[in-house]
């Protein structure tokens, strides 16, 4: 009787150093982990990786890194507040806005963010608080502190194919009808789908609904009227493409 007997050779392994030029080790050994064969191995930190892998294998991830490690997508968000017929009677690619004032420049304020990054945009102002009063031995006295009131946006984009879905966290303050030197505070985050390159309303003048059937509001915080309209655009900001193997 004879026995056959094949022996399998175990693939030779090769050790490498791999330098990411964009994104962190720890996100790439997430992406990569599942592609590795038994035996196989891959850590690092910071952007570097080390890999023990067959031949094979590297070639596979030679071509994947060359895909993931790019830059970021990043976004350009400009927001400006205003009339509701603000964007009926500019139109949309033909509207330019100048911030010649400190009062302009509060209407429009652009911010950069990273895709799936927040960033917050502020168009609050300061305002005189008391913070003390009183009749002393050389007469009365107030003193008063400047506050700023808590007014702006928390932007959250994500890309999605040609859309971006945005998540705005919107916060406001304005002085209380009932309270002397307290401030009355709201807050809504919305979620919505908008397109790249093009201005949309978000909010509307009394807290009425946008007319998009995607978007979705939570409000908080004491109700008060909203004296402007809420345009945002966001572009993608162009970032070069790494050619690195």
């Amino acid at each position: 009787m004879f026995i056959a007997i094949t022996a399998f050779a175990q693939p030779t392994m090769m050790t490498k150093v791999m330098q990411l030029n964009y994104q962190n080790a720890d996100h790439i050994i997430q992406l990569i982990q599942p592609l590795l064969e038994e035996g196989e191995q891959i850590s690092g930190s910071g952007q570097t990786l080390v890999v023990k892998v067959s031949p094979d294998t590297m070639t596979q991830l030679r071509a994947v890194l060359h895909k993931l490690d790019q830059p970021p997508v990043t976004f350009q968000i400009s927001i400006y507040q205003g009339d509701p017929d603000w964007l009926s009677q500019n139109g949309d690619n033909a509207i330019t806005i100048t911030t010649p004032s400190h009062s302009d420049q509060l209407q429009h304020q652009t911010v950069t963010v990273m895709n799936g990054e927040s960033a917050f945009v502020s168009t609050g102002e300061d305002q005189p608080v008391l913070s003390s009063a009183g009749i002393g031995f050389w007469g009365a006295g107030v003193s008063y502190d400047r506050r700023l009131k808590q007014n702006g946006l928390l932007v959250e984009p994500t890309l999605h194919r040609q859309q971006v879905k945005l998540k705005v966290r919107r916060i406001r303050e304005q002085n209380s009808p009932v309270v002397n030197q307290q401030f009355d505070s709201q807050q809504m985050v919305t979620t919505v789908m908008v397109p790249l390159n093009k201005w949309m309303p978000l909010f509307s003048p009394q807290g009425s609904e946008p007319v998009d059937s995607s978007t979705i509001i939570i409000r908080a915080g004491n109700q008060f009227i909203q004296n402007s309209t809420l345009y945002i655009k966001v572009n993608p900001v162009q970032q070069p493409v790494s050619n690195n193997n």
